[in-house]
């Protein structure tokens, strides 16, 4: 099931200016049927075959040690168990300003889930500065997960092929 009232495999031309690589579409907008409050904007992910198959939240900012940021993670977190999603994983990191100074970029908690019909969702604390902090939240249709396995099967396979190939070459 598809979060803030869209539905996987629509058109996402009417969100806003599609941008298009290739294959794949990706629509900015800051307006969904069932918005989020804290919502900064949200991206959409589509391919030409298949519709809608992935949509990000990006939440405003937060300060690194805002309460509000462990509040709203924890929210969602329970909103999303509340609608059906079952937990795959929880971690539990505290973010610091020293890590975000050596890495650039730093996460605090993250928590994986899936609903019944192969929905993924993954809600993450992040940072990109020592001062600044944000939640994302990102869904992945069923197709896109199958689409993604298939990829990651072919890559297997490419590099299968390749290391036969390079045995050959000693023979």
């Amino acid at each position: 099931m598809a979060p803030f009232g869209l539905d996987w495999g629509e058109d996402v031309s009417q969100y806003g200016e599609v941008k298009r690589q290739g294959d794949e579409l990706r629509v900015e907008t800051h307006a969904l049927p069932k918005p989020l409050s804290l919502a900064n904007d949200y991206e959409l992910y589509a391919d030409t075959q298949h519709g809608l198959l992935k949509v990000t939240m990006v939440s405003y900012k937060y300060g690194l040690y805002d309460d509000n940021l462990n509040e709203d993670f924890n929210f969602i977190k329970q909103s999303l168990i509340d609608s059906g999603y079952q937990t795959t994983e929880f971690i539990a990191n505290k973010m610091n300003s020293y890590q975000c100074v050596l890495q650039g970029t730093c996460s605090g908690k993250r928590w994986y889930g899936y609903m019944e019909d192969g929905t993924n969702v993954s809600l993450e604390q992040l940072a990109k500065t020592r001062q600044d902090a944000y939640l994302k939240l990102t869904f992945k249709a069923p197709k896109l997960l199958q689409i993604e396995a298939e990829r990651e099967d072919l890559k297997q396979l490419k590099q299968q092929d390749k290391m036969n190939s390079d045995r050959l070459a000693f023979d």
